[in-house]
């Protein structure tokens, strides 16, 4: 086919080149798809957020450090009695990271005493962790005992059987270090927090609107911390449902102003 067929067959179609100007259908063609491309994507990624669960109200204090001042006590985690305005309210004691606060007082013969420490807090819905503060050689320890800061909240458990369904979290992340801090996308952070020693926690998440969530510090069936590789054979996958809604039963009881759940029973 010669150069004048070719120019016949081609017609008036535009062909692109790129140092020429652009042809004026592919020019109405761009001008219309790229705008309703753009719009799709926006319209995708409003709709993509706001289907995902609110991430909570946690805080998690960055500043400069606190002082709180009551009752150290170990089991079934080690955590703080302090006297509030109208109750006793017990904060949850973990270290920097992913690891519980165990370690720090385990040899040092100090449950039940009155201590001062040092650190940041994460709160949510009235639930406090205080993250302790490492020692340090201008602020000196991270705690210390005292004489003046004697506080009772002894443990209380009943003999009422509760079952709850809600989702295994780590209290530390849940209650502001991370957000979200639940879910299946959090399920191995807050694995590795739990087995470091972060208190695990059952969060009943609530079925109405303006109504409150849960929180249920989880024990062995003795009251115990409950352990990531071992214990009651009946509960012994617990560690594998972390971030997953499980449905749980136990005996219920308070340690301070947390709610405890002494479990003996878990499924799906």
């Amino acid at each position: 086919m010669d150069g004048d067929a070719r120019e016949r067959a081609r017609g008036d179609r535009p062909f692109y080149v790129g140092y020429l100007e652009l042809p004026r259908g592919h020019r109405v063609f761009l001008m219309i798809a790229v705008p309703l491309v753009l719009i799709g994507l926006a319209v995708g990624a409003v709709g993509l957020s706001r289907a995902q669960p609110a991430w909570g109200d946690g805080f998690w204090q960055t500043g400069e450090a606190s002082f709180w001042r009551g009752t150290l006590v170990l089991e079934p985690y080690p955590m703080l009695h302090v006297r509030g305005e109208e109750s006793v309210e017990t904060s949850l004691l973990v270290e920097m990271g992913k690891f519980g606060s165990r370690d720090r007082f385990g040899g040092a013969g100090v449950d039940g005493a009155s201590v001062e420490i040092r650190g940041r807090e994460l709160v949510r819905d009235g639930r406090r962790v205080i993250e302790i503060d490492p020692d340090s050689d201008v602020l000196g320890p991270s705690w210390r005992v005292v004489e003046d800061a004697a506080v009772r909240a002894p443990v209380v458990m009943g003999d009422e059987r509760v079952e709850l369904v809600g989702e295994i979290v780590d209290s530390k992340c849940f209650l502001g270090a991370m957000k979200p801090g639940a879910g299946r996308g959090h399920k191995a952070c807050a694995t590795l927090c739990i087995d470091g020693g972060i208190p695990p926690v059952l969060v009943v998440f609530p079925d109405g609107e303006g109504a409150a969530a849960e929180y249920w510090l989880l024990t062995d069936a003795d009251g115990g911390a409950l352990e990531t590789d071992g214990g009651d054979p009946d509960v012994a996958g617990w560690r594998g449902v972390i971030g997953e809604r499980v449905v749980l039963t136990g005996r219920a009881g308070f340690v301070g102003s947390w709610r405890v759940l002494a479990l003996d029973g878990l499924s799906r």
